[in-house]
C-alpha cells in the first residue's frame, strides 16, 4: 500500500464550496485505478489534510495527472498551493 497526504489551505468561509467541488469529483475519483480510499480532515479553520491510499506507488504515480486536474477545480477556494507528502506504508493496525 502507498499513501499520499495532501495538505490544503482554503478560505474557511468557502468550506461548503470546497466540499461541494470535492463531492462533484467523486465519480471521477472512483475511476482512478489503484485508488483504495480518500479521507479528508479539517485540522484548523481553513486547513485540511487529505489522505489517499493506493495499492502501489505505480498506481499513485499514474493517478497524478487526474489528481492534478481535480485539484485544479479547487483552486478558486484555495489560499495556497497544496503540499504533498507520500510514501509506502511501513506499519498499520
Amino acid at each position: 500500500m502507498y499513501i499520499r497526504i495532501t495538505s490544503f489551505s482554503y478560505d474557511p468561509d468557502r468550506e461548503d464550496e470546497f466540499i461541494a467541488i470535492s463531492d462533484a469529483a467523486r465519480d471521477e475519483m472512483k475511476l482512478i485505478e489503484g485508488l483504495q480510499s480518500i479521507r479528508s480532515a479539517r485540522i484548523a479553520d481553513g486547513k485540511s489534510v487529505t489522505v489517499a491510499s493506493y495499492d502501489t506507488e505505480e498506481s499513485a504515480s499514474a493517478a497524478m495527472p487526474k489528481i492534478q486536474e481535480i485539484l485544479g477545480k479547487l483552486a478558486p477556494v484555495m489560499t495556497a498551493p497544496p503540499e504533498v507528502q507520500e510514501g509506502p506504508v511501513i506499519w498499520e493496525l
